[in-house]
């Protein structure tokens, strides 16, 4: 085996370098029951996602084979919405953009995009301005 093979797979098995590895799986399907727990279960799992190297090759993933948990730093609702978003044949969207139509709030879209919370609303309110369909207006 060449060194070309062995980077080859390394690149295929792109599990190898995310961030979850080593956690607890039980943080990425929580259990419905006192919602305040979920939330901040959650929270948990999408704050290990964030700083994944390989998160959006995992919700490629995710989209594709996985119905229940949180992978790629989404909830299982919010890939529901992404599907459904993405179904409507609207082509490349800002990641800005999914990520409000896909269910986070203003707060989690600045957070994820590195920008301020005011740049996300004033993203919102261009693309209200040019009549586009709405987006979030960021209270969840």
């Amino acid at each position: 085996m060449s060194a070309h093979d062995l980077d080859e797979g390394a690149v295929r098995d792109w599990r190898a370098r995310a961030a979850c590895r080593g956690v607890d799986p039980e943080l990425f399907f929580p259990e419905p029951s006192d919602e305040p727990l979920v939330k901040a279960q959650v929270a948990a799992a999408k704050a290990v996602c964030r700083p994944c190297p390989v998160r959006e090759r995992c919700l490629v993933d995710a989209m594709k084979r996985l119905p229940h948990g949180i992978a790629g730093g989404l909830t299982e609702q919010d890939r529901r919405r992404l599907r459904t978003v993405r179904g409507m044949g609207m082509g490349r969207r800002p990641r800005w953009l999914v990520l409000l139509e896909a269910g986070c709030s203003h707060r989690e879209v600045a957070h994820e995009c590195g920008v301020s919370i005011r740049t996300v609303e004033r993203w919102v309110a261009r693309q209200q301005d040019h009549g586009t369909a709405g987006v979030g207006d960021g209270s969840r």
